[in-house]
């Protein structure tokens, strides 16, 4: 038995699913708009939704951007008629789980209901187990980045973490730390690239008093107040040789001096370093110790840039409409054709560039729904505009004209993946088993 939020705006709907999922023994709560769902939502005592698209108050889009935000372990089915089907295509890239073409079999919404419940329980058992948020994102690339990551967590090893500005290297060096047996310790951060050497050198390792002008009284460091925790190290590449020299013995026997002091200070602490530099080349120019980069690169972890997170920019777009809207008290999300125009946006800043944009929209948009004329020139005139299926290139009855567009639909992800199913699947949004059951029954075996 599960609680399953049914968002559905035709009564007749309304009763008949509801009575199907109610026989089975489900708990149904019906919400008829955008608004009711989203309080619903925000209760958290949903296991599913099953969301229509077309809403009298909005979009379904903005039902799920509220689920991603509060509960991103449940899973989303997506409701649709034949005409909004490329719409459904759309939700899966933004995190939907599924979606059901209406009409649909009773024999069809059931077990569609209870392969996502029983994935959607083992999620929440995991995350129960570990009592970690998993950073937000479903492109391949950003998985398996993820996965390392969780699987690092498990030894004390250095870390580096390597990609480009605003990539998230800090929110992952957070969940390697609440990941790891370090989780109940501190995690602290310093950015090497914002404070002069002398003062960088007192920050990591503390000061004595007198040891320098303004030297007023002790000062203890952060290796000193990470004891047990983790240190993390934002643009590692910055830090002077002498800084290096002494992070490197820091590293090597967890044993440092304050500066202005002989007495050495022994700690317990995990360095998780990061940079958006090449530091290959900037040991072979002489500009970083080669002994250090080594100590460091233990495990190197690359993240990769939002660009090739393909979809995962319109789930972190939605995610972050909601959760800054909640924080202003106003709903937010995006149109599909807003998410569409985002899609094809470079992002040179990454995640960081895209969530000051959700930030600014916020603020700026006087709709609740943010559509293509409310982007910044710099986002609104970018790209091509793209290219929807024409009707006219199926035929036949509904039920044959849906197999062929969701045929035409399968073949081009399969196209655009090189053949590979794993990631054509992730492309779409739907599991791998769920793409071959789909290929299997439309006659696609190769």
């Amino acid at each position: 038995m599960a609680n399953i939020l049914l968002v559905e705006d035709e009564p007749s709907l309304q009763l008949a699913l509801g009575d199907t999922l109610a026989d089975v023994g489900h708990r149904v709560t019906i919400a008829g708009s955008v608004a009711v769902a989203i309080q619903v939502v925000e209760a958290g005592e949903t296991d599913l939704v099953l969301c229509d698209l077309r809403l009298p108050d909005g979009s379904g889009m903005q039902v799920l951007a509220a689920v991603a935000s509060r509960s991103p372990e449940v899973p989303v089915i997506i409701l649709t008629a034949y005409g909004t089907v490329q719409n459904a295509v759309e939700a899966l890239r933004a995190g939907a789980s599924e979606y059901l073409t209406k009409p649909f079999e009773e024999a069809q919404l059931l077990s569609t209901v209870e392969r996502h419940l029983e994935l959607g329980r083992l999620r929440r058992r995991v995350e129960q187990l570990e009592g970690v948020a998993r950073p937000i994102g479903n492109a391949l690339p950003f998985r398996r980045t993820v996965e390392l990551a969780a699987t690092v967590a498990a030894s004390d090893t250095s870390v580096l973490l390597l990609g480009e500005t605003g990539t998230g290297k800090e929110v992952l060096a957070r969940f390697l730390h609440d990941s790891s047996r370090r989780r109940r310790k501190p995690f602290l951060a310093v950015n090497c690239a914002a404070l002069p050497e002398s003062l960088l050198e007192s920050e990591l390792f503390g000061h004595e008093r007198g040891a320098f002008t303004g030297a007023v009284r002790q000062r203890r460091g952060r290796f000193e107040e990470a004891d047990g925790g983790t240190l993390f190290l934002d643009e590692v590449a910055e830090a002077s040789p002498g800084v290096q020299a002494k992070l490197l013995r820091a590293l090597e026997q967890q044993r440092f001096e304050r500066v202005g002091s002989s007495e050495s200070i022994r700690v317990d602490v995990r360095v998780v370093a990061a940079t958006r530099r090449d530091l290959s080349a900037e040991v072979a120019s002489g500009r970083f110790r080669d002994d250090l980069y080594y100590r460091l690169k233990v495990v190197p972890i690359v993240l990769p840039p939002l660009r090739d997170r393909k979809g995962d920019i319109s789930l972190l777009a939605q995610t972050f409409a909601h959760r800054l809207g909640g924080e202003r008290g106003r709903p937010m999300a995006f149109s599909l054709d807003a998410l569409d125009v985002l899609e094809r946006q470079p992002f040179p800043g990454n995640v960081r560039e895209l969530l000051h944009l959700v930030e600014r929209l916020c603020v700026t948009c006087p709709a609740e729904t943010i559509a293509p004329a409310h982007l910044p020139e710099e986002y609104a005139g970018h790209g091509a505009p793209s290219v929807a299926m024409p009707l006219m290139e199926f035929e036949g009855t509904l039920s044959e004209m849906t197999a062929q567009f969701e045929r035409a639909v399968l073949l081009r992800a399969l196209e655009r993946n090189d053949g590979h199913r794993a990631a054509a699947a992730q492309a779409l949004g739907i599991s791998r088993k769920n793409l071959w059951e789909k290929l299997k029954a439309l006659g696609i075996e190769e």
